[in-house]
């Protein structure tokens, strides 16, 4: 077997089946490591089996006491027999087979760096392609990193804290940039961390004791109250999660973990600190040069090849700042549109809101693309202040920052949007409107007055405009005349999120129907349970979503309906989800429904085809859908072959239309297998937003 000089570092606490698996994906690598390194922690001990078979060897280290995965990364890295040590959490893993040779051929091209992270994906968390670029950043993902032995050697290393939540990558950066060290991230490197993110709901706690566990460690005298600002900062946010009680407890407790980990206290300058928390990102493209032989230091009868890698400079990027005034992760459009400018070389930054509540929605991993977010304000007087709050917030970013474009993404970003317009003559505003607001509902007094005057004003005066529907496009034409280019984009998926083919789905199960967005009786009610009752025949209802406020009690309501039509066990809510995660799931079922009520009096409900994401996300994944009884819809979905139309909120037509699907299951899965080749052709955000790329890089 071929190998590089690489030695791999696992800290393993009670891990031993997630571990085997860790293992074995290691070594199904090209090249491989030339040695596996196991620390089991706290008394801990993997099956000696574990070990049994591999095509590297490996060595195994123990301690008693809980040190946590610094320490066992730290007694790794001294007993390591590579320079270069690739270090892996008990459940991560590389996801390219030539990772370790990539590795080298980085860290050989930035010898003053002594860590290196690579783009790490989850299952929530869709995996992008490789980007052959490195960036020297301030901090590092320790679930999957590369570490130059030699380097780190000479700093203090990570502090042996059991659960080191915050303390860990922070600590190690602050020590490599107080001595001239570098950090890098690489997405050119992909790995995997095989753990939901919702497990993080237990870090909080841990996170807050470490922000005052860090700042006694680490920072001046002068300086430690900043570490207890971070914490209460911490405590605040997630006050609803843990409590205020368990917060303050958490923050004093990290005053006995100070006494017990003195011996590892280094204080640095306050110039230190600062230059490592103001620290500027630098990026490099990297330009393969062709391979180089290589010679294992400890297996002479092997020999690895690496790649030969240049780091160039990466050339000034153009800039976009996204400006909306609720949490973006919500939007997939906004997703779509700023991967597609991070690909194309840009800087993206978004300006947003925290969800409120257990709703928390958030965007893949870019390097390229970052999301700022203010917390979340319910309504009220406090919520002006709030409104003022963030836009400040964006002249002051737009002003440090010097965008070249700002990306305004709904009605409520209009006047930071507008206002920036005037102040910014250089900086070019794109207004993209997903809702179109009703004259006389909500923007008739007050703020809201002053925010339908901002809109208006934006709207004229954009660069660029977008609406999601072509009738709507029109109407903002005739009633706003902007003077920039308009397009109409679609709220398809990206290409990154569609299968290469759909998933063949049994034709003997029950028929199992999906819907997923907002929980309102608009557009999923009691009477698509009562069409899967009547229907005589084995239909499963599955619900995605969120319950937006004053429609907290519908899912009650849902739920007994359910029991009343006898279909308890056939009825599942699943809660809220990323976009990512909906489309995962989706590949489970057979129909997507799309039975939203037209509602004459709303532009938004009359004209929803290209504007409603759900039926382009169905089809992506091969479902046939259900979409309602209007000429628009029917012409656009149904005459594609893809969909059949119901008219909303008929229990007895949808009954038919289950009956009719359920025993015609062939029909069906080809109606799935046409939408999903349609998404791939031509129904998809790349070729959706092009024309809007093309224009914003030409001007």
């Amino acid at each position: 077997m071929k190998t590089v000089p690489v030695s791999v570092a696992i800290p393993a606490y009670r891990s031993g089946p997630v571990l085997r698996q860790t293992l074995e994906r290691i070594c199904a690598c090209d090249p491989l490591p030339q040695e596996i390194l196991l620390h089991g922690d706290g008394g801990w001990r993997p099956e000696p089996e574990l070990a049994e078979s591999l095509p590297v060897p490996v060595r195994m280290f123990f301690s008693e006491n809980r040190v946590g995965p610094g320490g066992g990364r730290h007694r790794l890295f001294q007993e390591a027999a590579c320079e270069v040590v690739a270090s892996f959490d008990d459940d991560s893993w590389p996801l390219d087979p030539d990772y370790f040779a990539r590795a080298m051929a980085v860290m050989e091209a930035f010898p003053a760096a002594v860590v290196m992270s690579p783009a790490v994906y989850l299952k929530e968390r869709p995996v992008l392609a490789i980007l052959p670029e490195v960036a020297l950043v301030r901090s590092f993902s320790g679930s999957a990193s590369v570490t130059r032995r030699s380097l780190y050697v000479q700093l203090p290393g990570y502090v042996p804290v059991a659960e080191a939540y915050g303390v860990e990558e922070t600590d190690l950066c602050l020590q490599a940039h107080a001595v001239g060290m570098q950090i890098l991230s690489c997405p050119w490197l992909r790995a995997w961390h095989d753990r939901p993110s919702v497990d993080n709901q237990h870090t909080v706690l841990p996170w807050i004791r470490n922000e005052v566990l860090l700042a006694g460690l680490r920072f001046p005298f002068m300086m430690q109250p900043w570490g207890w600002v971070r914490a209460l900062r911490h405590v605040w946010r997630h006050r609803h999660e843990v409590g205020l009680a368990a917060g303050v407890r958490a923050m004093l407790s990290a005053l006995p973990a100070a006494v017990q980990l003195r011996v590892h206290r280094r204080h640095y300058s306050v110039v230190e600190v600062w230059r490592h928390h103001r620290h500027v990102e630098q990026r490099f493209q990297l330009h393969e040069q062709g391979m180089d032989a290589r010679s294992p230091a400890s297996d002479a009868t092997s020999a690895g090849r690496c790649p030969c890698v240049a780091a160039i400079p990466a050339p000034p990027a153009r800039r976009v700042l996204y400006l909306q005034y609720t949490n973006p992760g919500g939007y997939p459009p906004l997703e779509h549109s700023s991967r597609m400018l991070a690909r194309a070389g840009w800087e993206v930054e978004f300006l947003g809101l925290a969800g409120s509540g257990a709703v928390t929605l958030e965007f893949a991993p870019h390097p390229r693309v970052r999301v700022r977010r203010m917390f979340f304000q319910p309504p009220g007087w406090l919520q002006k202040l709030h409104f003022l709050g963030f836009t400040a917030w964006c002249l002051w970013r737009v002003w440090r920052w010097r965008p070249d474009w700002i990306y305004a993404s709904d009605v409520l970003s209009t006047p930071a949007a507008e206002l920036i317009r005037r102040l910014f003559p250089s900086c070019r505003v794109l207004y993209h409107e997903h809702d179109s607001p009703i004259p006389g509902t909500v923007m008739d007094s007050g703020v809201a007055k002053k925010i339908w005057q901002a809109r208006a004003a934006l709207a004229h005066q954009a660069d660029v405009v977008i609406l999601p529907n072509e009738q709507r496009l029109q109407a903002f034409q005739a009633a706003l005349r902007p003077r920039g280019a308009c397009f109409c984009v679609w709220n398809c998926p990206s290409l990154d999120e569609v299968p290469q083919e759909p998933v063949r789905r049994p034709q003997d199960a029950p028929l199992r129907v999906l819907y997923h967005g907002s929980i309102v009786p608009d557009r999923f009610g009691p009477y698509v349970l009562e069409a899967a009752a009547r229907c005589g025949r084995a239909v499963e209802v599955t619900l995605i979503g969120y319950l937006p406020s004053g429609h907290r009690h519908d899912l009650q309501a849902l739920e007994e309906a359910a029991l009343e039509y006898g279909i308890a066990s056939r009825f599942a809510y699943l809660g809220p989800m990323s976009h990512h995660e909906v489309l995962v799931r989706s590949r489970e079922h057979d129909v997507g429904l799309c039975l939203l009520r037209i509602h004459e009096a709303d532009i938004n409900m009359r004209h929803m085809v290209g504007a409603s994401n759900k039926a382009f996300d169905y089809l992506s994944q091969g479902l046939a859908i259900v979409v309602p009884e209007d000429p628009e819809w029917r012409a656009f979905f149904v005459e594609a072959d893809c969909a059949l139309a119901c008219p909303p909120h008929a229990a007895d037509a949808l009954a038919d239309v289950f009956r009719w699907m359920a025993d015609h299951r062939s029909e069906v899965a080809e109606m799935g297998r046409r939408g999903h080749r349609l998404v791939r052709e031509r129904w998809h955000y790349e070729a959706q937003f092009a024309p809007v790329l093309k224009w914003m890089e030409k001007t």
